[in-house]
C-alpha cells in the first residue's frame, strides 16, 4: 500500500447479464436470421418455430374444452333440480377441469414457438441455423445485457474488512487500459462475505453504467480503490501462506511460539499475497514473533512446543 492509501487490482470487464436462450418445445426452426452481435428490444421477436402442429393441437384442444365446458354446465343445471346424480355432476365438472387444462398446455406450447428477447441485448453466439429441427431446451443462442458492465477483482482481507465497515472516505476509480485518460465510477459494488477457496482474498464486484455503449465486455483494465488515511495506515508485515489457519466463526489465526517454547494462538488480518509463498499481515503480530509453519492442526493453546522449525514475522 502507498502513502495515499491507494491500491490498484486488475480485471477484465463482463456482461451484466449473460443467458443462454432455448425454446421450451420443439420442431423446425422457420424464421431465424440472426447473428452474433445483433442487437433486440426486450419482448421483440428473435426465433420462431414452425407453429402448424402447435395450432392444430391448440384448436382440437380449444373445441373439446368448449364441448366438455357445455356438458358441465348442462349437467349443473340438472344437479341444481336433482335431475341428475352427485356422481354425474363430479364427472362433468372433472372432464371440464381436464379440457381446460388440456386447452391451457396447448396454448402454451403455441405461444412458445416463439422466442422472445428478455430484456435489451445483444446475441453474443448463435448455436443453430435456419430450418434446423431443434429439441426443447437446446441453447438456440447467448444473450447479453451491455447496459451496465461488471467488473470482478479479489481483493486482501485488510482491504475487505475495511470496505466492509463502510469506509467512509473510500473511493473507486476504475479505467480502461483502451480508453487513456477516463475514469469511471461503478453505480454499485458488491463485495463477498466469505473468503474464496484460497481463504486469502474476497470478490468484489462492481457494476459501470453502460448506456452510451462505450463500454465492451472483455475489456481488460485497472481499479483504485483509496481508503481514508485511518484506514489506510496500517503497518504490514510478512509471514508465510502455511503457518495462516483458518476458523469458520473466528477467520485466520496462526499459532505464535512464546519464549518459553508454549504456543499462542493469534487472529490477524490478511493483506496481500506476496512472492515466495508468503502473506502480508497488516494486524495481530509484532516484528520479531515467532509463527509456527507445520503441524498447527495437532497444536493446542499453552501447549509446549520443540522448535525445529520456525519463522518470524518481518
Amino acid at each position: 500500500m502507498t502513502g495515499s492509501g491507494s491500491r490498484n487490482y486488475t480485471f477484465i470487464s463482463e456482461p451484466c447479464r449473460t443467458t443462454e436462450l432455448a425454446f421450451r418445445v420443439g420442431g423446425p426452426v422457420q424464421n431465424f436470421t440472426v447473428q452474433s452481435g445483433q442487437f433486440f428490444r426486450k419482448g421483440q421477436l428473435i426465433a420462431a418455430i414452425d407453429p402448424r402442429d402447435f395450432l392444430v393441437r391448440k384448436e382440437r384442444a380449444e373445441a373439446l374444452c368448449r364441448q366438455a365446458e357445455a356438458d358441465y354446465r348442462r349437467t349443473a343445471s340438472l344437479y341444481e333440480k336433482n335431475n341428475v346424480s352427485g356422481t354425474a355432476y363430479e364427472k362433468a365438472r372433472a372432464d371440464y377441469a381436464r379440457a381446460r387444462s388440456d386447452y391451457d398446455m396447448a396454448l402454451n406450447e403455441l405461444n412458445d414457438t416463439r422466442l422472445i428477447a428478455p430484456f435489451d441485448g445483444y446475441v453474443q453466439q448463435v448455436y443453430i441455423e435456419r430450418h434446423q429441427e431443434v429439441k426443447a431446451s437446446q441453447p438456440v443462442l447467448t444473450f447479453i445485457d451491455l447496459s451496465q458492465v461488471k467488473l470482478e477483482t479479489y481483493v486482501p482481507e485488510d482491504m475487505a474488512v475495511s470496505l466492509r465497515r463502510g469506509a467512509p472516505d473510500s473511493v473507486f476509480q476504475v479505467r480502461f487500459d483502451r480508453l487513456p485518460g477516463q475514469v469511471f465510477a461503478p453505480a454499485e459494488t458488491y463485495l463477498t462475505q466469505t473468503a474464496a477457496d484460497n481463504n486469502l482474498s474476497f470478490r468484489l464486484t462492481l457494476l459501470l453504467d453502460n448506456q452510451d455503449n462505450s463500454l465492451l465486455g472483455g475489456m481488460a483494465g485497472s481499479l483504485s480503490v483509496s481508503l481514508s488515511s485511518t484506514s489506510a495506515s496500517l503497518s504490514s508485515l510478512a509471514i508465510p501462506q502455511a503457518a495462516v489457519c483458518q476458523d469458520d466463526r473466528r477467520g485466520s489465526y496462526v499459532w505464535t511460539v512464546q519464549a518459553d517454547g508454549s504456543v499462542s494462538r493469534c487472529p490477524v488480518t490478511l493483506g496481500r499475497l506476496l512472492k515466495d509463498s508468503r502473506v502480508e499481515v497488516v494486524s495481530g503480530l509484532k516484528p520479531g514473533q515467532q509463527v509456527a509453519v507445520t503441524r498447527q492442526a495437532y497444536l493446542n493453546e499453552g501447549e509446549k512446543v520443540v522448535v525445529e522449525q520456525a519463522d518470524a514475522a518481518e
